[in-house]
């Protein structure tokens, strides 16, 4: 009898504790949320989202609104979004015990724009990855033109995302390559802010400072790249000191080991 007494207690217990549980999980998810607190991991400066831009993004899906509670929201749902967003490298969302939840996001980092008269523009981010102009911000990156010798309307950015092939034979590349290292300078960030393509001279930079054009001509390589820069940078410190900013009309880069300077008529 007193066996039986003793389990009858412990089937009350267990029950009462698993009747509390419920409970409280129902108040835990009936819980009202404050706004998300979100963290905005921008690269190298470059902005491209605001953490209220996120914000009416998930408003318009009815990912969001005031005074969510906790069984309502919808982690998995909102990261994916974030995740497949134009602008966003990597999303992370969590709660945490209480009532308040973090959204975290990484956006991308355009490092040129590439320009072409018969498809939209778009960009090139750090890790070579194509992406549509943002409709929240116009980052100002180096700007490829003349590429509608090499692009054409059959041949548009949906053609050319996922094919390696393309992207050699519209000079993505080499466009990535040169806008890498002029990224990653603090001089010639500031100082090429253009480059143009043609068939004859490859690509041909437009520098802020000087009344000169840089022909760069072809970027195969990492080192090819290093290795006109570097000319470039030579010329800079041991020529222009002496003859000035406007005195060339054009710096040749395109032969090996040597820099072919023509001075204005």
């Amino acid at each position: 009898m007193i066996r039986i007494l003793k389990i009858a207690l412990l089937v009350l217990i267990f029950a009462g504790t698993v009747f509390l549980l419920i409970a409280a999980n129902k108040k835990i998810s009936e819980q009202r949320l404050e706004s998300p607190i979100i963290e905005l991991n921008v690269q190298d400066g470059i902005s491209l989202l605001t953490e209220e831009e996120i914000l009416n993004e998930l408003r318009v899906l009815h990912l969001f609104r005031d005074s969510l509670s906790k069984s309502e929201i919808k982690i998995e749902e909102i990261e994916d979004y974030l995740e497949g967003m134009n602008e966003v490298l990597n999303a992370d969302v969590y709660m945490q015990l209480d009532n308040k939840w973090h959204i975290d996001v990484e956006t991308k980092r355009p490092i040129a724009r590439v320009i072409a008269n018969l498809v939209d523009d778009f960009y090139i981010d750090k890790d070579y990855q194509l992406m549509r102009l943002s409709p929240y911000a116009k980052p100002k990156i180096l700007a490829f033109t003349g590429l509608e010798q090499l692009i054409n309307s059959k041949m548009g950015y949906d053609e050319i995302i996922n094919n390696d092939s393309l992207k050699t034979i519209c000079k993505l590349d080499q466009i990535y390559r040169i806008s890498k290292y002029v990224c990653n300078d603090a001089f010639y960030n500031a100082q090429i802010v253009q480059v143009h393509y043609t068939i004859e001279e490859g690509f041909v930079m437009i520098p802020r400072v000087g009344d000169h054009k840089i022909i760069f001509g072809n970027a195969e390589s990492d080192e090819m790249v290093v290795d006109k820069f570097k000319k470039l940078t030579t010329f800079y410190d041991e020529v222009i000191p002496y003859e000035g900013w406007d005195k060339y009309e054009s710096i040749n880069l395109r032969f090996k080991d040597q820099i072919v300077a023509k001075k204005k008529e």
